[in-house]
């Protein structure tokens, strides 16, 4: 009962935001362009303001032609909204100091929202491979894919990450959650081509894997060949793969490192969805911690937002004996779109020898 009121409060103050958010952009525009607002505006506002959430539903169960292109439609709507928001919001700074025809100020943020619309919506298609070279007692290639979000991308997609992943012959590939977006048939199908992975591949759960239902997730994985880790550690050589599952908790980390048996002799990787806290596990003898959720905001000004609520947000990080690399993901959540982030496969490629790529020649810092 208690966790029910809980996801309906969330579905209000989430339907509530983006009502909100849909008012202020559509009345703004309709000021600037001298449009009156009658019937169809109010028409136009109900639906965009359920568009998303009504979508999401009709692609968690269906997952068909009409559903997908539902779907897509409303999950770019909500890129385009929040860039216009973002916009306007600079126009009303920018129109306290300078006067500046509505109409003409109306046509230049449609200007610029269609441009970046279309730059963002290719740059997320591009998939970009970011190398990492991390000191250890082992030559290894290990493939960090995070966040793909099958059901927000599509098969065509994944074929691509799985074509790209191979491509740099791994020996392992580790994927840190946030895998699917829901669990209609289309997306069971899909998770299914990562048999063609063909280095052995690890998951750890993420959100979405908790909203979908971890469990049947977890049973889909073990039929496409994927090994899960919850909680659990696992040893490849001398590399040692700990896997957690999702969690708000950092505490909990904290306690179930400890109930863990590190083999310092080795090099030990922690695969957790969620950006752990670097100086509350650097003494636990773990090297490399692989972390995603925070799609490095994905379409900018938003990384402002993420980075409100998490200390590292992306890119590499090194605390005393150990890194953490936070992920900007594979995939993309909600609008196929990508601004000031990119979609990327990691390859971490553990060496011997102390060699430092660009961003290792001087220690790294969190990002404040």
């Amino acid at each position: 009962m208690r966790s029910m009121f809980s996801f309906l409060v969330f579905i209000s103050v989430v339907l509530l935001l983006y009502f909100s958010m849909n008012f202020y952009v559509l009345a703004r525009l309709c000021g600037l362009f001298q449009i009156k607002k009658g019937v169809v505006f109010w028409v136009v506002i109900i639906i965009a303001g359920v568009s998303l959430v009504g979508a999401s539903v009709l692609q968690s169960h269906w997952g068909n032609i009409t559903s997908r292109l539902v779907y897509t439609i409303s999950a770019g709507w909500l890129g385009v909204l929040w860039l216009l928001f973002s916009t306007l919001i600079v126009y009303e700074i920018v129109r306290l100091f300078i006067k500046i025809n509505p109409f003409t100020a109306g046509v230049l943020i449609l200007t610029i929202v269609a441009v970046v619309t279309l730059y963002s919506i290719i740059n997320a298609h591009s998939l970009h491979i970011k190398r990492l070279t991390i000191p250890g007692p082992v030559d290894s290639n290990i493939v960090q894919l995070s966040d793909i979000h099958i059901g927000s991308v599509g098969v065509n997609y994944v074929k691509r990450i799985i074509d790209k992943t191979n491509a740099l012959e791994p020996d392992l590939v580790l994927i840190t959650g946030d895998l699917v977006d829901n669990f209609n048939s289309y997306t069971q199908k899909t998770v299914g081509l990562l048999k063609n992975l063909k280095a052995p591949v690890l998951f750890v759960t993420g959100n979405h894997e908790r909203y979908v239902g971890a469990e049947k997730v977890v049973r889909l994985l073990k039929t496409s060949d994927v090994k899960v880790l919850r909680n659990q550690s696992t040893d490849y050589g001398r590399i040692q793969i700990i896997g957690i599952d999702y969690n708000d908790d950092e505490n909990n980390l904290e306690q179930l490192i400890r109930g863990l048996k590190i083999d310092k002799s080795g090099f030990c990787i922690l695969m957790s969805h969620r950006p752990v806290n670097l100086k509350k596990i650097s003494t636990a003898g773990i090297d490399l911690v692989l972390s995603g959720h925070t799609h490095w905001g994905q379409i900018f000004p938003f990384n402002y937002i993420v980075g409100l609520f998490f200390e590292y947000i992306s890119g590499l990080h090194k605390q005393d004996n150990t890194y953490l690399y936070v992920t900007s993901g594979t995939g993309t959540w909600g609008p196929r779109m990508r601004f000031g982030s990119a979609s990327e496969i990691v390859l971490v490629e553990i060496r011997k020898q102390k060699v430092y790529n660009h961003e290792q020649s001087k220690p790294a810092t969190p990002v404040k």
